[in-house]
């Protein structure tokens, strides 16, 4: 006779926004019936436009009680709002559909929340491509580093609901500015130091990146979050010294008429030593820097990484620029 291992007794709900996911969802759902601590049930808010994302949950066969909410269109934030409002348990463990939990991620999560005392569980995920363009961009984002995110992390219910909950009309950054929010309430905040899930959600292209990168930029322009401002200052200063080189020929003119500081393509030259020392840096620093292998990257694939992630912070530049006047413009009227 075969005894289960598994813990049918947890005080935890589940919730999980879907939005045209429906390729993600039966991997993600088989990923939870597997989880060696079992959750109360599962809460699927669906604003898909069609009825897939329905037809596989009516379809599934689990053994975990799956609570089906179909919304009009809802970002992210708004969806995992109405889950919470829904969840029967104690804790509530948040999920999305492009990322796979480990069978031990929940009771990971419980024992870390019963060891420490904590309201908040805060996860740690890997990243996954399976496609040479995919890796690519992998290393040119994430890389092999696990980082911090609110998918696979729990809180208390109870705790969840005295937050204030995440900002409901944003298409992204809302999960960040939450955690944040936490941090200044005093929330007590217990970091897993092992990863327990991975995410397999990279676009399939460079032109769905950019699109993704830079949609994301601006949602998150309209947000109060304490992002470090380098990338902000370094695109300043590199469009100050731009303007220096472009009109270095005519300023020494004026300086010397016989112009002995004169440099032919001043300009040309500029722009490509510029770019170039861009793509080493993105190619080769910050892909070592998240973990990349060397391997990966040398001889000449460290080329495709840098060109990635130049054409990623070309494409969130706006973004980013239209943030800072975003909130120079609030600090104005808060003035």
């Amino acid at each position: 006779m075969i005894v289960s291992t598994k813990i049918v007794n947890s005080n935890i709900s589940i919730v999980v926004p879907a939005l045209n996911a429906e390729d993600y969802l039966p991997s993600l759902l088989e990923s939870i019936e597997a989880q060696t601590l079992l959750p109360q049930e599962i809460v699927v808010i669906d604003s898909s436009p069609s009825s897939r994302t329905a037809n596989i949950i009516e379809k599934h066969k689990g053994s975990i009680p799956i609570v089906f909410k179909r919304v009009d269109f809802a970002y992210p934030g708004h969806a995992r709002n109405l889950g919470v409002k829904l969840a029967k348990s104690e804790w509530v463990a948040f999920i999305d559909c492009r990322t796979i939990p480990g069978c031990e991620w929940l009771k990971t999560s419980a024992e870390a929340a019963k060891q420490s005392g904590a309201e908040y569980i805060e996860a740690l995920c890997l990243s996954s491509a399976d496609t040479s363009f995919k890796k690519i961009l992998q290393a040119a984002t994430y890389g092999c580093e696990p980082a911090r995110t609110l998918p696979g992390s729990m809180i208390l219910k109870r705790v969840f609901e005295q937050s204030g909950g995440f900002i409901p009309n944003v298409r992204a950054g809302e999960d960040l500015e939450w955690i944040q929010r936490c941090q200044t309430l005093g929330v007590k905040i217990n970091r897993l130091k092992s990863p327990t899930l991975t995410y397999n959600g990279f676009p399939e292209s460079l032109s769905q990146a950019m699109i993704k990168w830079f949609n994301y930029a601006i949602a998150n322009a309209d947000i109060e979050i304490k992002k470090n401002q380098k990338s902000l200052y370094l695109l300043i200063s590199i469009l100050f010294v731009f303007f220096s080189i472009y009109n270095w020929n005519h300023l020494t003119w004026k300086w010397n008429h016989s112009n002995i500081y004169y440099v032919p393509n001043i300009t040309k030259i500029f722009v490509v030593s510029l770019f170039s020392l861009y793509i080493v840096y993105r190619g080769i620093y910050r892909s070592l820097k998240v973990k990349v292998k060397l391997s990966f990257l040398f001889p000449l694939r460290w080329l495709e990484v840098g060109f990635v992630g130049l054409c990623l912070d070309l494409a969130k530049a706006p973004g980013l620029v239209w943030g800072a006047i975003r909130q120079l413009q609030k600090r104005i009227r808060g003035k």
